[in-house]
């Protein structure tokens, strides 16, 4: 059988791993006394995860198509020979490099951050924290990775370089696998910074694999004792539902959008994160429910995930026999059912 050529399709065939990895950091943890996962927010991790892949199976097929084309028909230069160990070496610092600009991007603009900021509401760092993606990151990434293709990239390289590095960034968010950098390399010491609201440490460290494009550009900072990382965005996040989520950094972004007019209010999504019109109140930190569910209601919610994630496995692997009108039922399924999962987690935060 003949898979889909995108992240998504090998995201699908490394759910093991990642369930594999998070297992084993359960498991340390455990051993080591130290408790570093709240089962609603790594419920609202991977929900939010697994809609973002299951997204991709209908996005995924048209990114690849489009890259293609702009290899194609873009290409100005091949450097190295296909397949030599120099290009496979270059499509990876090249596709880190183009990550990080993208990344840069999206802390510094604000409709790009109503989106990227779901990977940051998290205030607990663990393995899962990694698969709380943007559902929409899709929308605005492509033409950050222009270059890739334009610099002689084939399709097939990028998307197995940009697999790796993204599962490779998989391992970065743990207190956990701690490991040494050798001033190359993304590690979990140096990227918990990336996910601290310190004035120091934010909008730092934004590398995926490589640390040298933060060192070039001025953006890498080391952890200080004395600034130990508060983790999570200034503005909080009121939600475990992965779903609801989603849409937090739109509903702050239009919030400010109310407070300006004319074109300012257009301009308003463009401007940073923290900006925020001179006559606009003072917003609070968004606070989600206290963590107290019981074990048998967590047994519950735990089961029904895995249950939704079946579904999406179904879809993930058999994506291109399916026919158009199964494949939506299929992805309403989950994106419905990860929504009533979500509600359901925060109610019982609420109740109990």
């Amino acid at each position: 059988m003949e898979l889909q050529l995108d992240t998504n399709g090998y995201y699908a065939l490394g759910v093991p791993a990642y369930l594999a990895v998070i297992a084993a950091e359960v498991l340390l943890l455990r051993r080591r006394g130290i408790r570093s996962y709240s089962f609603p927010e790594a419920i609202a991790n991977m929900s939010a995860g697994l809609g973002e892949v299951t997204l991709g199976v209908f996005i995924g097929p048209f990114l690849v198509l489009l890259y293609e084309w702009a290899y194609r028909h873009l290409c100005i230069v091949h450097p190295f020979r296909e397949g030599s160990i120099a290009s496979w070496v270059f499509a990876f610092l090249l596709a880190d490099f183009c990550y990080y600009v993208y990344h840069r991007a999206s802390h510094g603009v604000g409709a790009f951050w109503a989106i990227h900021g779901v990977h940051h509401q998290a205030r607990v760092m663990n393995v899962t924290v990694a698969l709380r993606h943007p559902w929409l990151s899709d929308s605005y990434s492509a033409p950050f990775y222009a270059l890739c293709p334009i610099m002689g990239i084939p399709t097939a390289q990028f998307f197995i370089a940009i697999s790796f590095i993204s599962f490779y960034a998989f391992t970065v968010h743990s207190r956990t696998f701690r490991r040494p950098g050798f001033f190359i390399f993304v590690t979990p010491q140096t990227h918990i910074v990336h996910h601290a609201r310190n004035p120091r440490y934010i909008d730092k460290n934004f590398g995926a694999m490589f640390t040298i494009w933060d060192r070039i550009f001025g953006t890498h900072v080391e952890v200080v004792a004395e600034d130990p990382p508060d983790l999570g965005t200034l503005s909080g996040c009121d939600t475990y539902n992965g779903a609801k989520a989603q849409w937090i950094g739109f509903r702050d972004l239009f919030r400010r959008a109310r407070h300006v007019h004319g074109l300012a209010k257009l301009v308003s999504f463009f401007r940073p994160p923290a900006w925020t019109p001179p006559n606009a109140p003072t917003r609070s930190e968004g606070t989600p429910p206290a963590v107290t569910t019981t074990i048998p209601r967590g047994l519950v919610h735990a089961t029904a995930f895995m249950i939704v994630l079946l579904v999406a496995a179904h879809l993930f692997l058999h994506a291109e026999r399916l026919s158009l009108g199964i494949k939506l039922l299929l992805g309403g399924a989950v994106f419905g059912s990860l929504h009533v999962l979500g509600r359901s987690v925060d109610r019982v935060q609420q109740l109990d």
